[in-house]
């Protein structure tokens, strides 16, 4: 086996040289935006350093402020620096997350133009560092997503957003985590609403505890959604004791086609009530003026209402074990 080359003193200084060039690359790199001359610390992630000002970190979060406050001895010594600038390396928070908070701090970033991803990782780091004052504008904002009336629900914005399954399970599991239990029952309500298996891939990330609510709650609301469409038929054909029934075949042949024309074949499984509007499969009929008798229609609607009352309040219920009540109380 003839003897392997030697590397030139050449080749050497050009592969130190790269080694050098990548070392630099991959450390963290300040951020413009959040590079004051006159910061007086550094936070370190693993992708950027924010040149902050300590001051206003220890005033609006009493956990870093308690953290710089304690004496921890030979600390010039042992404390990195950036051009005598203490470094504070910030193990276990994302880079995005650190400058959502800094954003928030700073003002350049209002919380209600941020999507479901972004207020997640806001909600986590601020509760994690104790920031109420950012905590409680991510939580107002949430809470109007995700709110605890049936009214106020119904004008939500969440119902122009675009979900994604991954970005509403994240946000369970911030809520959960960091006690934003308010918004859980029309969180968890969307979530159950998805199709089972797109959620399935994330029950995992769920404590066991939360995973077993949801699968409980969201079996509940197949039921109710089942009830429905049941009652959607009674209501112009099968009375029961309390109600009268209909003498018209055309008026049950109207609301079966009615049903029909509205979820044919391949639609999902279940439609819980409160994805359906006011009227329900009546919707753009007029009463008075198709098959279906007026006393049938009336019966329907306000089958609807009050299926539509019962399910929201039983939500918390169903998902959480507590009411709506109890859930205001925290």
């Amino acid at each position: 086996m003839p003897p392997k080359r030697r590397r030139t003193s050449e080749n050497s200084q050009v592969q130190d040289a790269e080694h050098e060039e990548n070392l630099a690359t991959t450390k963290p790199q300040p951020y413009e935006d959040f590079w004051f001359e006159d910061g007086s610390i550094v936070l370190a992630t693993d992708i950027h350093l924010y040149r902050v000002h300590k001051g206003m970190l220890a005033k609006y979060s009493k956990v870093l402020g308690d953290m710089f406050n304690f004496p921890t001895g030979d600390e010039d010594a042992n404390t990195e620096r950036w051009e005598d600038v203490p470094i504070v390396r910030m193990v276990g928070d994302s880079d995005e997350g650190v400058r959502l908070l800094l954003k928030a701090l700073y003002g350049m970033n209002h919380v209600r133009g941020q999507t479901l991803s972004e207020v997640s990782l806001l909600l986590s780091i601020s509760s994690k560092y104790d920031f109420q004052d950012v905590r409680t504008d991510v939580i107002q904002y949430l809470e109007s997503l995700f709110p605890n009336t049936q009214e106020k629900y119904k004008a939500s914005k969440i119902h122009s957003v675009v979900l994604n399954p991954d970005q509403l399970f994240d946000l369970l599991v911030v809520a959960h985590r960091f006690q934003a239990l308010s918004i859980l029952p029309v969180l968890y309500y969307l979530c159950a609403r998805l199709p089972l298996g797109k959620t399935c891939r994330f029950l995992q990330n769920l404590p066991v505890n939360c995973m077993e609510n949801f699968l409980f709650g969201r079996d509940w609301l197949c039921g109710v959604s089942q009830t429905l469409f049941k009652r959607s038929l009674q209501a112009s054909r099968t009375g029961g004791k309390n109600q009268t029934i209909c003498r018209s075949p055309a008026c049950l042949e109207k609301f079966r086609s009615i049903l029909a024309a509205k979820f044919p074949d391949g639609s999902p499984r279940f439609v819980f009530p409160l994805d359906l509007s006011e009227r329900g499969i009546l919707e753009g009929v007029v009463l008075g003026k198709c098959e279906i008798c007026d006393k049938c229609g009336e019966r329907y609607l306000t089958m609807l209402q009050e299926m539509k009352g019962s399910t929201w309040d039983k939500l918390p219920e169903m998902f959480l074990l507590k009411t709506w009540a109890e859930l205001g109380r925290k």
